[in-house]
Parts: C-alpha cells; sequence; structure tokens
C-alpha cells in the first residue's frame, strides 16, 4: 500500500497488489478514491410556468366545471287540478261520516281528518282560483272567444263547466255544514273550532249562530246495543260555552263579509249565554274565591300561635284581636283589588258601561264588552275626529241594540276634547 501526503494528511490511498492470486470470488479492483465534491441542494421549488401553460390549466379547470356543473331543470308546467277529482273526493269525505255504517257513531278524530281535508281541498281551489290571472291563459281565453265570435260556429263556442271553482267551494261548505248539523255527529271544542275555521277560509260565516247553538243545545248521541240513543243536553253548563277563541275567529269572520246581524247573532250565541259566564267565573274567579274561603281558618289558626307567644293579656282576648286584624288587613286588600279589576276602563274605545251595572256583572261580561266594542269599531269611522258623526240605519239600530245590553256607545263625556 501506498500513501500519498498532501501536507500533513493523507488524501489519497493507492492500493497495488504484488501477486496475482486467484480469489473464491471475484474482487473488484478499486481504483483512486478522490474526495467529495460539494454538490448543489437540490431545489424543492418548481420553475414558474409559462404563460401557454397558464391558459392551458384554465380551460382544463373551465371544462372541468362544465362537465361538473348541475344543468338547470326547466319549470314544470303549470297542471291546474282535476275539479271533477276534487268533487269526487268531497263527496267521499262527507259520505265516510254522514254514513259510518249501521250500529255506529263517526268518531271524532273521523271528523277531525274530514274537516282537514276539506280545508286542503278548499286552500287548493282557492290557489288555482288565485291563479288565472296567469297571462297565457287570459290569452288563450282572449283568442278562443274572438275566433268564435267571429266564426259564429256552435261548436266553438264555450260554455261554463258543469263542476265549477265556486260550486265545489259551494260544495265544501255544504258538507261540512251537513256534518255539524248532523245528528249522530256530537259536537267537540275541536270539531267546532275546525269548522269556523274552514267556514271563515270559504268566507262563509252564515251558519256560526246556528252551530254555536247547535253546540250547547244538541243532543248527544250514543250507543245502546246496536241502536242509537239521543239524551238531552244541558246548555248552561260550563262544558257547553262557547271558547273565548272560536267566538272572536267567528266574529272576525262576519265583520269581515260586513253583516252586522250576523255578528249581532254570533255576539248573543256565544259571549252572552249563561255558561259563557259560568265558565269565567269558574276558570278566573275559583282560585280567588277559594283562597277567601281558606282565608278564616287560616287566620283563626294564626291567631291561635301569636296569642301563646304573649303574656300581657289572655289567651282568648288575644287570638281574638289577632284574627280580627288579620281579617281586617285581607278583606281590605281583597276589595281594593276587587274594585280596581271591575271598575278598570283603559280598554275601552267606544262602548263603555252605563251607569247603573253592578261591578260584578261588569267584570263578568267585560269580554261581551269587548266584542261589542270591536263591532262598533269596524263599523264606525277609523279617524278619531269623525267619531261620532256616523249615520244610517245600520247604526242606529247598532246604537239601539248597545243601550239593551247596558252599555253606552260613543259616550259623550269621554269623547276626547268633551272631558
Amino acid at each position: 500500500m501506498e500513501l500519498r501526503w498532501i501536507g500533513r494528511e493523507p488524501i489519497v490511498a493507492v492500493l497495488r497488489p504484488t501477486a496475482f492470486i486467484r480469489p473464491s470470488r471475484p474482487v473488484v479492483q478499486s481504483s483512486s478514491v478522490t474526495a467529495p465534491t460539494a454538490r448543489r441542494p437540490l431545489s424543492h421549488r418548481s420553475s414558474p410556468p409559462t404563460p401557454r401553460a397558464r391558459s392551458q390549466h384554465a380551460r382544463i379547470q373551465h371544462i372541468r366545471q362544465l362537465a361538473t356543473a348541475s344543468t338547470p331543470q326547466p319549470p314544470k308546467p303549470y297542471t291546474a287540478p282535476d275539479l271533477s277529482k276534487i268533487h269526487r273526493r268531497v263527496q267521499e269525505l262527507s259520505s265516510s261520516v254522514l254514513q259510518p255504517g249501521p250500529g255506529t257513531l263517526p268518531a271524532e278524530e273521523r271528523v277531525l281528518y274530514t274537516l282537514e281535508q276539506l280545508e286542503y281541498l278548499a286552500k287548493v281551489v282557492l290557489e288555482e282560483r288565485g291563479a288565472d290571472s296567469n297571462p297565457r291563459a287570459q290569452a288563450k281565453e282572449q283568442k278562443e272567444t274572438a275566433t268564435s265570435a267571429l266564426l259564429g260556429s256552435v261548436n266553438a263556442r264555450s260554455y261554463p263547466a258543469v263542476i265549477s271553482k265556486a260550486s265545489i267551494l259551494n260544495v265544501i261548505s255544504e258538507s261540512a255544514e251537513q256534518i255539524a248539523r248532523d245528528p249522530n255527529v256530537f259536537v267537540t271544542p275541536a270539531i267546532l273550532k275546525a269548522y269556523v275555521q274552514l267556514q271563515s277560509l270559504l268566507h262563509q260565516p252564515s251558519s256560526f249562530p246556528d252551530v254555536f247553538h247547535l253546540y250547547s243545545n244538541k243532543p248527544i248521541p250514543s250507543l245502546k246495543g246496536s241502536q242509537v240513543v239521543y239524551s238531552s243536553a244541558s246548555p248552561d253548563q260550563i262544558k257547553s260555552a262557547i271558547p273565548s277563541d272560536v267566538a272572536k275567529e267567528a266574529l272576525g269572520a262576519a265583520i269581515e263579509a260586513h253583516q252586522l246581524p250576523l255578528a249581532i247573532d254570533i255576539i248573543s250565541t256565544s259571549y252572552c249565554t249563561p255558561s259563557f259566564k259560568k265558565a269565567k267565573t269558574f276558570k278566573q274567579a275559583a282560585i280567588p274565591m277559594a283562597g277567601l274561603g281558606i282565608a278564616p281558618i287560616a287566620a283563626y289558626t294564626l291567631s291561635t300561635q301569636f296569642s301563646n307567644l304573649q303574656q300581657t293579656m289572655d289567651t282568648g282576648t288575644a287570638t281574638g284581636i289577632a284574627f280580627a286584624g288579620i281579617m281586617t288587613y285581607v278583606g281590605a286588600v281583597a276589595m281594593t283589588g276587587y274594585v280596581a279589576v271591575t271598575t278598570s276602563n283603559d280598554q275601552m274605545d267606544r262602548v263603555t258601561w252605563a251607569s247603573g251595572v253592578p261591578l260584578w256583572e261588569r267584570w263578568v261580561r267585560e269580554e261581551e264588552r269587548a266584542a261589542i266594542d270591536r263591532l262598533a269599531g269596524a263599523w264606525g269611522f277609523k279617524d278619531m275626529d269623525k267619531r261620532g258623526e256616523e249615520e244610517g240605519e245600520e247604526w242606529e239600530a247598532l246604537r239601539d241594540w248597545v243601550g239593551t245590553r247596558g252599555m253606552v256607545l260613543d259616550r259623550v263625556s269621554l269623547m276626547p276634547g268633551m272631558e
């Protein structure tokens, strides 16, 4: 082995064999080994793309977007509902309730389902009537009419269909009224509410007073074996009262129809009934009355306990004084609250109570007064400066009817500027 020195460190080693020896496996003769040279590190950054590559990449991206973008579907053509099918469906729903089968009564769920389906069909027909303003349909109709007039042909003339949208709505209203009047259908609060909503949608409120009367006075059907037996109803009971929200919606439909006699009949058959007053007394005054009934017992118990805590007087005398003080406090607070509730008039607009009406009656009949006030506001002038100048037969009839109910329409002392 021969070493070559450069300076003081060996740089290159050269191996020179002195004799040729055949090895058992081939040996690679090593050549001179040179020192490693510094290499340029590889750069991980690619060269910037050329403008041609950029444009090609943009075209590829555009093609991909066009391929993946969803093609907008064309709008579906308008298809008018088949009035014949709607008419048959109304007849089927009505028959399912009016003809349930021998020895059976229509269930409440079935009646509610029928009324809901009738309301849905009514909405479909009403939306179709609103869609009649389509300009294409109008142009086609005008074209056909003009052509028929020019040709003068009998076959070309267009006659109204036997089943029209108005007739469908009338059939729906009549079917619902037949269901409500059927002797075998027991009108529950839910059925009454659904019926009022349906007829209000159809703008047919003329049957509301009769249906309200049937709700309170209709005989109750029941099954005895296979026969239907009817028992008399109690119109003065609490359960016979018309719900406030139902009466309010019915009155709104009558006001929208601008029928004053109908609105008065709705108020008379809902808010003015004894059952409605009893229901309000039970729902709103039962708890305060129960508290006043328990107050003496609670006051006596507390007085007995307080008398044992003192030693200045006899126990019986102390009990009586404490009892009198507690009851005086409870009575004074209760009377103040009663007067405040029954004499409040901030909610009154045009209809107020006449002088001499008892405070208890004012509180019980407050919903009736509010309904009449709403009716007067709908029939009178909306402008505050013109109130009191209304004239006409209907307005005078309303004023007279309000007077018979113990109320005053447009009290002069309460009008603006007349205090």
